[in-house]
């Protein structure tokens, strides 16, 4: 299912443990290089590790009362996830960042991420179009597979192409109006003879 990752944000985390919330989210980790989530950092009384994170792997269902793991051992500091410390430590923030095509035309900034709550992976970005460009269209979708690079300053998408169809181009044919004009015949009537 497609869903707004801010909606994963402030999410209780339960416990099958305990039966209880042990922390909520309070954001996520995502590699710009495949935008896949990797982590979502927590926070909560009961936690020992602060900065604290949960990783994907260790959630083992996401419910209407919030991510279900076994238990507060799942919990792990910012020194276990060594391989995407660095992640965290300097984060690409997408939200916000300007999105540009191969021209280098500027086509708005990302309003909103939108991503698959089965593979955690970021699936489209929404764009908040330019102040003219708005007036036409308010927002933009793309696709991850429009996009080619993610660099500090931008997010390069694939230049947008309309296929050309081998069909010949509609002939300007006449206006017709059906209200107008020649009326079809209209039934005879019929008229009874009374003696």
């Amino acid at each position: 299912m497609l869903l707004p990752a801010q909606e994963l944000l402030n999410m209780p985390v339960m416990s099958l443990q305990t039966g209880t919330e042990i922390a909520e989210t309070v954001g996520c980790v995502i590699d710009p290089d495949t935008l896949n989530i990797l982590a979502y950092e927590i926070n909560g009384k009961s936690l020992d590790e602060h900065p604290a994170f949960l990783k994907i792997e260790d959630i083992r269902e996401l419910s209407d009362i919030g991510f279900i793991v076994d238990s507060s051992d799942e919990v792990i500091s910012l020194d276990d996830i060594v391989t995407h410390k660095q992640l965290y430590e300097a984060p690409v923030q997408l939200e916000s960042m300007h999105v540009i095509d191969e021209q280098h035309t500027k086509l708005g900034k990302v309003e909103q991420l939108v991503m698959d709550t089965q593979s955690f992976r970021v699936e489209q970005l929404q764009v908040r179009r330019p102040f003219f460009k708005s007036l036409s269209d308010t927002s933009l979708v793309i696709h991850r597979q429009q996009i080619i690079a993610i660099t500090p300053d931008a997010i390069i998408v694939r230049t947008p192409t309309v296929r050309e169809s081998n069909q010949s181009p509609l002939e300007k044919q006449p206006l017709i109006n059906p209200f107008r004009g020649t009326r079809p015949p209209q039934p005879e009537s019929v008229k009874s003879d009374r003696h």
